[in-house]
């Protein structure tokens, strides 16, 4: 995984070259990530990343996503939801929510700065139905209502630790009742400026 090759930009978003991802965070070069937001009437489809994960590890963080690795054009960031969440999805049928740009510390101490390009589809499986989740990637899913997440966006934007949001989670056998604060959700810049967007997906005839 760290020997993987990654596209890497300058500021200006100018192609540079192509690096290891390992030298790639060391170094804090600016590469491309595929965001996907997984979406129904019933609320937000989040991941928990496997406790074990080098970055932001049992945090809850987009329905799937993944590095770019060198020479992929964004369609192909797709894969992640397959290979992530079991779900073969047709790149036509997501609504684009634009590119943001992450510039970070990560728990780790290395820097982080992504051209994120973050999509949305609406998918109205019930969670028991996601069975074929990666169960080594991810420790599972949790499910938050649209309130919940916007909830949670907020509280991540203006730096507040009191809010709980109820759940569920799915770890592939038992959906259980949980409380979710935003101290366990991934602090990605644009969660707030995307959660309407995601209700308004989640609410289309």
């Amino acid at each position: 995984m760290q020997d993987e090759l990654l596209d890497v930009f300058d500021d200006r978003g100018w192609h540079r070259g192509v690096k290891p991802r390992a030298a790639v965070h060391r170094d804090g070069d600016w590469h491309l990530a595929f965001h996907l937001w997984v979406v129904s009437a019933d609320g937000v489809l989040l991941q928990r990343r496997a406790a074990d994960k080098a970055s932001w590890p049992g945090f809850l963080d987009a329905s799937a996503a993944g590095h770019l690795i060198a020479g992929e054009a964004i369609r192909d960031g797709l894969r992640e939801a397959d290979e992530e969440l079991g779900a073969a999805y047709a790149f036509d049928d997501l609504e684009s929510l634009g590119v943001h740009r992450v510039d970070e510390v990560e728990q780790s101490g290395l820097v982080n700065r992504e051209l994120q390009h973050v999509f949305v589809i609406r998918d109205d499986r019930p969670l028991s139905r996601w069975t074929g989740f990666d169960r080594v990637e991810l420790d599972g899913l949790v499910l938050v209502t649209h309130d919940g997440f916007a909830a949670l966006a907020n509280a991540l934007r203006e730096g507040e630790d009191d809010v709980h949001v109820p759940g569920r989670a799915w770890d592939g056998t038992d959906v259980t009742d949980v409380e979710i604060a935003p101290g366990e959700v991934v602090p990605t810049p644009y969660l707030a400026e995307i959660a309407p967007v995601l209700r308004r997906v989640a609410d289309a005839q």
